[in-house]
């Protein structure tokens, strides 16, 4: 069986809230989430990019079928399909604020707000390894493994990083019930006719191959609980380690009750405790449990590390004053991140385990002259009074030597908290934040390279496509070192319709011959047939209404498009070297591709399976046009 396509399911688990940017829109948010028709969107670029970056660790060099750029010339089209998953999970305001190193206030002006998908939302993915943009079968093989090994590898260990915020707590995910499935052609029909809900049945083992390069992974579980401080647990109590974690404004005057304990007086012992209190200071909750945000972990360590390479007589500059850009030499910059580079050391968002408690207190400042209750500052907050916080961090680096100091300067911060001395969250100075630390052994997820990969050397020419032949292609010719283009722009009257462009390209053609047309038809549902949307002739009777339409020849193209301001239209030709006027320098890449007559789309006709040969014009590193130097006599 000949795959036509290798398909991959899962269940995406949040780990922790999950922020993915949108385009900008009506939002109370510094940074909305992706938000399509009203609904949450993990777009596909999100999912992609997570994907590459995590191959990128383990295949060195990735191949070109996964990932391009510009510097191989024509980019190709990548073998990896990711679609966009959706959820109906309720949007909620992540609060974050910038801390100054020597006073632990806030930073002026560094008060912002991202909207988040809370921790424990699932998401249905879906992604396609498409044999058709492969050039042979071991490049395909090589593609579909290498997404497989990262998916079942590290994906389902917990190693899914997505979205913004990763190394501040926000992001990390895991998947669930992944299958692979291979879909020849037959299947691949059964699955599109069935609104792809029809599958074969999945493989028995997902397919992986071997990494080419090593990688390593390092993961420390810190478990901080708050409750009684017993330093002899033979012994009373000596006091409360509470902790104040404050949530967004929004929501600052309600407190979800969750599934905790709340300490009442005991005359209200049997009383039902309500959905939600109401209160000056909320504590941050992530559904139903207390949340220990990554960012209020990471930030005390930056700031007990800055301090100890000041008090060794090494500068250490504070973020905020600089935008973050803090400068590659800074020390704690190279620990903890830059703006030109990412951190090694990221931190998950904590949330409490089972069997939480916490309190509504009243409080109140004291007047110095009479000891009693100053003026109006009579309030309530919340407090977290007893509770688990299981934090994880991971260090990461391509050799030990880059991740070795990493563990050590993140086992004396441990050890440091584990003392006492670091304490977390509000209102340190008040009793809250100094809860205990016990860390548990480091774990090695390490990866070993075990194999060597050498790219598929593309050939300059191919052979000629044989008619009936599924997989060859038309000649790839020797690229042009240099053309002179001259480009036209302008604005047409009326309506555009299909005849209408077709004249209008003809009469500026010239001396070019036509190789072939394409348009994307308007929505005219008045009519009965699919209209044709492809030819090799002159549609010069065309009577259908066009919202894009295309005519190559072999060094020129004309196209049309209807927008808001008009129908407005470029005609880019290659002139000699003899000609004046606006005339700029181009490079010319030939790129072989194929049309397929597989997909079924209502408003066209088939345009039938067959080969085409690409002339694309470079300016620079952008591409400035392409036309259709060449189809096969298949098309035709």
């Amino acid at each position: 069986m000949t795959p036509r396509l290798t398909l991959f399911t899962a269940m995406l688990v949040q780990d922790s809230a999950l922020s993915v940017s949108g385009l900008e829109r009506e939002s109370n948010s510094d940074r909305p989430f992706a938000i399509v028709d009203g609904r949450p969107v993990l777009v596909g670029r999100s999912l992609k990019g997570a994907a590459v970056a995590m191959a990128k660790r383990f295949f060195d060099p990735l191949p070109r079928a996964i990932s391009d750029d510009i510097q191989h010339g024509a980019l190709r089209r990548s073998v990896w399909e990711f679609a966009d998953a959706t959820t109906e999970a309720t949007l909620r305001l992540r609060a974050g604020v910038g801390i100054r190193h020597k006073t632990d206030a806030r930073a002026s002006r560094l008060l912002y707000d991202c909207e988040v998908i809370p921790a424990g939302t699932r998401w249905h993915l879906a992604i396609r390894v498409d044999r058709s943009y492969a050039v042979n079968d071991d490049e395909f093989t090589e593609a579909e493994g290498i997404l497989g090994y990262v998916l079942e590898k590290h994906w389902k260990e917990g190693r899914c990083w997505l979205g913004g915020g990763v190394a501040r707590g926000l992001g990390w995910c895991h998947i669930e019930k992944l299958h692979a499935y291979r879909l020849d052609a037959e299947d691949y029909d059964k699955w599109v006719e069935s609104g792809r809900q029809q599958l074969p049945t999945p493989l028995d083992a997902i397919p992986t191959v071997a990494p080419t390069r090593s990688w390593c992974f390092r993961t420390l579980d810190v478990h901080i609980s708050f409750g009684e401080y017993k330093p002899d647990p033979n012994e009373a109590a000596w006091g409360l380690d509470m902790l104040a974690i404050g949530t967004h404004d929004a929501d600052r005057v309600f407190q979800p009750a969750g599934d905790g304990e709340w300490a009442r007086p005991a005359w209200a012992i049997n009383a039902a405790t309500p959905a939600e209190l109401s209160t000056d200071r909320a504590m941050l909750m992530d559904g139903a449990r207390p949340l220990l945000p990554g960012s209020s972990f990471r930030g005390p360590l930056r700031h007990a590390y800055s301090r100890a390479e000041r008090a060794a007589g090494r500068e250490v500059k504070d973020p905020h004053l600089f935008k973050g850009d803090v400068g590659d030499d800074d020390p704690a910059g190279q620990v903890f991140g830059t703006t030109n580079k990412s951190s090694r050391v990221l931190i998950r968002d904590a949330r409490a385990k089972d069997g939480w408690a916490a309190a509504r207190l009243h409080m109140h400042a004291e007047d110095e002259f009479s000891a009693g209750s100053y003026g109006s500052a009579k309030r309530n907050a919340v407090r977290l009074l007893k509770g688990v916080f299981p934090v994880r961090i991971v260090v990461e680096g391509a050799t030990p030597d880059e991740v070795e100091p990493l563990v050590k300067l993140i086992d004396q911060q441990v050890a440091l908290g584990a003392l006492g001395h670091l304490p977390i969250g509000g209102h340190k100075t008040r009793g809250a934040g100094w809860g205990h630390w016990q860390a548990q052994p480091w774990r090695m997820d390490d990866v070993q390279k075990l194999r060597d990969w050498t790219p598929l050397k593309e050939p300059e020419t191919t052979p000629t496509i044989q008619t009936g032949s599924p997989s060859g292609f038309i000649d790839r010719r020797d690229p042009l070192q240099e053309v002179r283009i001259r480009t036209t722009h302008g604005t047409l009257n009326g309506t555009l319709t299909l005849g209408a462009a077709a004249r209008q390209a003809q009469s500026v053609f010239g001396t070019h011959s036509l190789v072939a047309w394409w348009c994307d038809p308007s929505i005219d549902l008045s009519r009965a047939t699919p209209p044709a949307t492809f030819g090799c002739t002159w549609p010069l009777d065309g009577d259908i209404l066009v919202d894009e339409v295309a005519f190559y020849a072999g060094r020129a193209v004309w196209r049309a498009v209807r927008t808001t301001n008009g129908v407005r239209y470029v005609f880019i030709e290659e002139v000699g070297a003899n000609e004046t006027g606006d005339v700029q320098k181009a490079r010319v890449v030939f790129t072989p591709a194929r049309l397929h007559d597989d997909f079924r789309r209502f408003s066209a006709t088939r345009t039938g399976r067959g080969q085409v040969l690409l002339r694309e014009w470079y300016v620079g590193d952008e591409m400035l046009g392409f036309t259709l130097e060449q189809i096969d006599q298949e098309m035709r």
